[in-house]
């Protein structure tokens, strides 16, 4: 049962709910109607916000001091939030204005306000109060505001007064309902502000709050009303004109219709006519069009002043230009052709006699990349203007086959030529010998019979002296005409080059250039090479004396050695093989090589120097011929004034030198047994690391590819993976250790490569990898990881 004391205003407070309901059911109705009436969901809100205030009121007539009550209190103030919202959306949309700046944050500024409102007792507190109405015998009951509970007060009093300063302008007071959404608002103002007193504790009449809510939605709902009549009014208008004007339209159409008619039968025979033609018209376009843009071969169609019309998908495929990027466009603005007097031939052919066959010239792609291509074009008539059709053949792979196919013959020619010289220079030199062998040995004896003061004994060890460079010729010839010889001897190349910059010969090249320089960086671990130490002498005095000669006015000359392992084919004056090298590398400060010198300079006898002071011509194709016995290889580098390199490729051998002992000697008894699985893809290098490891007493397992080595360690376990970097084709070290490590999150590793990327040897070391150790290594360095490694 109610409190009669507080039925009145229970059951107003319940009929305004109900009335606010059905408006806010209309607005939405209106709403859905379509994006002209966009404005009326803010008037539904506002209809939404008073059912909300109104129950809110009705619960806290007919409820205690209990939380209910303070739930109440709390939505009645969310509605004040909505009021405000509403009253922003509803002017902002119906008077067609653009929101301010500041009204783009309100949303968020009204979450916060109830967040605020309803996380913290700063609005509404806990604490309940009692306040009498004058009509009101019995008190009525809500919630104490908090600190912030008027501040809510004003901000919904302001910000909805802010609100209606947009509809008191001139310009808005003539919208339609204008003047009754001021009144609703006027009226909501009063009664608020009547309800505001009593809520601060002063004594009035009682909440009447509710119906000033119900009044300004009434307004609302009377703008709407009204503006929905309005745009019916003008949609009956519009009616009405329309079914006039479609009366008028059907009596012309009428008479037009006959007169199309007439005109019909008159074109069915044109018509019919024009039908075959046009079939036939479409399927020489589409054979065309399938010829167009199917062919392999790019083609293009272009006005006379090179402006792109159409192109097909070989031109795409062949210059990566698509349709948008040339359409529209000249040959000269995107400047496609990397020789632009090729386009202008191409022109004053096509003017000429109307086509161009077979023209060869270059183009340049959209990546920048430049291509030889073969061009024929022909002029076509288009609608009748004259058109270039213009067909292209890239021959990118013709003219690379083309240019290895020169490279080829030119070294073949080049090994021909050397055989032929070397074959010559051997049979010469052996006659040579049975001839010098007199002028050399008889002076000796004749010497010996002579007294010391005869005048025919400088005569005769002149004789003697010409002899020994005669004989030092023919040895040089005898060295070129060597091929096949067997070089079994391990040798280093430090001690060469150390022996060599010791020796007399060394002493006579910088007592003639006094002014001459030499630098040295030799690898302190240099693998061995199996060669003959006196060819190999010989070529490094002859590339040292070439430098010297290079130097007239003094320089410096760089000696270094280095081990070398080559993942990949490089390919420079030589093809270079993959493999592990021991590199010698001599570079000179001087005067350079000519670009026509290059390819000779390992010919027999030719030579730019004196003859007879600084050579034979015999040289450096000794050095060839060395090298080449060694089946080693040769680069050079040369920039005129600037200098020259020359870097020389050996390969290595895993035998130690004979009258050194074994370095693994040192390591025999590193080992305990302890498992290590080597993952390589080559062979050679597994049987390497394989005899390595086992003379240093490991127990060694070897697999091909990262996959076999994963399938390995699901079954089995080693104490140390040596991984190499590259496996080609399958996976590489580092995703083979991850998998791996997927398995045996400990597993110990070093990484054993040539791998030049180092940042991929990092990842696999900050993944848990020990040492890295470069290819090509010695039984000292590999052991030395392999123990560092067990042991950390």
């Amino acid at each position: 049962m109610l409190d009669t004391n507080i039925a009145l205003s229970s059951a107003g407070s319940l009929s305004v709910a109900v009335i606010a309901f059905f408006f806010f059911i209309f607005q939405g109705w209106i709403y859905l109607k379509g994006p002209g009436f966009s404005w009326s969901k803010w008037g539904a809100a506002l209809s939404l916000a008073t059912i909300i205030y109104s129950v809110a009121v009705f619960i806290q007539f007919n409820s205690p001091a209990n939380q209910i009550n303070h739930f109440a209190e709390l939505f009645q103030y969310t509605t004040f939030i909505i009021l405000v919202h509403s009253v922003y959306g509803f002017t902002f949309a119906y008077l067609n204005i653009k929101p301010p700046r500041y009204h783009q944050l309100a949303t968020l500024f009204h979450a916060i306000l109830l967040a605020v409102l309803w996380t913290t007792k700063l609005v509404i507190t806990d604490a309940f109060v009692y306040r009498s109405f004058m009509l009101l015998e019995t008190p009525y009951v809500e919630p104490e505001l908090g600190i912030l509970g008027p501040f809510f007060l004003l901000y919904s009093a302001l910000g909805a007064a802010l609100g209606l300063t947009y509809w008191i302008k001139h310009e808005c007071r003539r919208k339609i309902g204008a003047q009754e959404f001021i009144f609703g608002f006027l009226l909501w103002s009063v009664l608020g502000i009547h309800d505001a007193l009593a809520t601060l504790g002063i004594e009035t009449i009682q909440f009447l709050m509710e119906y000033g809510f119900l009044g300004f939605s009434a307004s609302i709902m009377s703008i709407t009303l009204k503006k929905y009549m309005e745009l019916f009014e003008i949609a009956e208008n519009s009616k009405t004109v329309l079914e006039k004007v479609n009366y008028e339209l059907e009596v012309r159409v009428n008479l037009r219709t006959n007169e199309l008619e007439k005109t019909n039968a008159e074109l069915l025979t044109e018509i019919t006519q024009r039908k075959w033609a046009n079939s036939a018209l479409r399927e020489s376009e589409q054979r065309f069009r399938t010829i167009f843009h199917t062919s392999p071969d790019a083609v293009n169609i272009n006005r006379m002043n090179g402006e792109f019309v159409e192109i097909n998908e070989g031109f795409t495929t062949l210059t990566g230009y698509l349709r948008p990027d040339v359409l529209g466009k000249s040959s000269k603005e995107i400047q496609i052709w990397a020789i632009v007097e090729d386009r202008k031939m191409v022109v004053s052919e096509l003017n000429k006699y109307g086509y161009a066959d077979n023209f060869e010239s270059e183009f340049r792609c959209k990546t920048g990349e430049i291509k030889p291509g073969l061009i024929s074009a022909r002029i076509i008539d288009l609608n009748g203007e004259n058109h270039i059709l213009t067909i292209t053949r890239d021959i990118s792979r013709w003219k690379k086959v083309e240019e290895d196919k020169k490279k080829l013959e030119f070294k073949l020619l080049r090994a021909q030529k050397m055989e032929a010289i070397g074959t010559l220079a051997g049979g010469v030199a052996h006659d040579l010998n049975n001839i010098l062998s007199g002028i050399v040995s008889y002076p000796d004896l004749l010497l010996m019979d002579l007294p010391e003061d005869s005048p025919l004994a400088g005569p005769l060890t002149t004789i003697q002296q010409s002899g020994f460079k005669a004989a030092a010729i023919v040895q040089d010839l005898l060295t070129l005409a060597r091929r096949g010889v067997s070089i079994s001897e391990v040798v280093n190349l430090n001690g060469i080059i150390s022996e060599h910059l010791a020796s007399p010969e060394f002493e006579k090249i910088k007592n003639f250039h006094p002014r001459l320089k030499v630098k040295t960086a030799l690898e302190t671990a240099l693998l061995n090479i199996s060669g003959s130490p006196v060819h190999l002498s010989k070529t490094v005095m002859n590339l040292v004396s070439n430098a010297a000669e290079a130097m007239p006015s003094g320089g410096t000359i760089f000696i270094s050695t280095q081990n070398r392992y080559i993942d990949k084919p490089i390919e420079g004056y030589d093809e270079i093989e993959e493999g592990d090298y021991v590199l010698l590398k001599i570079s000179d400060t001087g005067i350079g090589i000519r670009p026509e010198d290059k390819e000779r300079i390992f010919e027999p006898f030719y030579t730019k120097k004196v003859m007879g002071r600084s050579g034979t011509g015999l040289g450096m194709a000794v050095v060839w011929g060395t090298v080449k016995d060694h089946k080693g290889y040769i680069d050079l580098k040369s920039t005129e004034g600037e200098g020259t390199t020359f870097t020389l490729y050996y390969p290595v051998t895993r035998e130690s030198l004979q009258d050194d002992p074994s370095t693994a000697a040192d390591f025999e008894n590193n080992g305990h047994g302890e498992t290590i699985l080597i993952v390589d893809d080559v062979e050679e290098q597994r049987n390497i690391a394989s005899l390595m490891l086992n003379k240093l007493g490991y127990a060694v397992n070897a697999v091909p590819s990262g996959e076999k080595a994963i399938d390995y360690m699901k079954n089995n376990t080693a104490d140390l993976v040596v991984l190499d970097m590259i496996m080609d084709p399958g996976i590489d070290g580092l995703e083979t250790y991850k998998k791996i490590l997927e398995h045996r999150p400990r597993q110990k590793a070093i990484i054993a490569s040539g791998f030049s990327e180092t940042w991929r040897v990092k990842e696999a070391q900050r993944l848990g990898a020990g040492q890295y150790v470069k290819k090509p290594y010695t039984i000292e360095k590999i052991g030395q990881a392999v123990m560092a490694e067990l042991g950390r």
